[in-house]
């Protein structure tokens, strides 16, 4: 497997996130307002509220940035028809990994050229172009913007992304009689018997 394929499967679980988002956008929504109020809040006015306070909005939006995430695994993996048809979700996974790891690591390479560009360029752009006065009020914007969308979407892609290692996995069907027998275990790696 190539870089290219790997892009592929990027594109494709960026399209299916897409749909996913469009399609349960009031659930995203709706656990993103808490994280949008807390980032705007903690970007405005943050250096003038308590530091208990600053702290457990924090853990209150990584709290329901794990619901979130949870909501989109029940949502995109647990109830989703193409995948109940599938037996054994985690060992594809684990499979796909081991055996398209090339495909897996471009992952990464994608995710990192979108935190630059939804991310690193935004700040860049908000700390180069706008005034100094107006710069703390911009960026509680930004980061209110961002939440619903470039976070809540990112979950979303990274999600899809399993999902579409789950379905592209060529997870031998003989494997799960040799695993029984221990006969297709290779220290604890599944057995590759094409």
């Amino acid at each position: 497997m190539s870089l290219p394929s790997g892009l592929l499967l990027s594109r494709d679980a960026a399209r299916w996130g897409m749909r996913f988002y469009v399609r349960h956008f009031w659930v995203v929504a709706g656990f993103s307002m808490i994280p949008t109020i807390q980032r705007f809040v903690a970007v405005r006015w943050g250096d003038d509220l308590p530091a208990a306070v600053n702290g457990a909005t924090e853990v209150l939006t990584g709290a329901v940035r794990l619901l979130l995430i949870y909501t989109i695994y029940k949502l995109a993996i647990a109830r989703d028809p193409e995948l109940a048809q599938l037996d054994r979700l985690w060992q594809r996974l684990a499979w796909f990994v081991d055996h398209r790891r090339a495909n897996f690591l471009a992952q990464f390479l994608v995710l990192g050229a979108a935190f630059a560009v939804f991310d690193v360029l935004p700040n860049a752009a908000v700390q180069t172009w706008v005034a100094e006065g107006s710069r703390e009020w911009v960026s509680a914007v930004l980061v209110s913007v961002k939440n619903p969308t470039v976070i809540a979407f990112t979950f979303i892609w990274m999600m899809g992304v399993a999902r579409q290692m789950i379905l592209a996995a060529d997870l031998p069907e003989t494997s799960a009689d040799a695993d029984k027998d221990g006969a297709g275990e290779r220290g604890g790696e599944i057995a590759d018997v094409r």
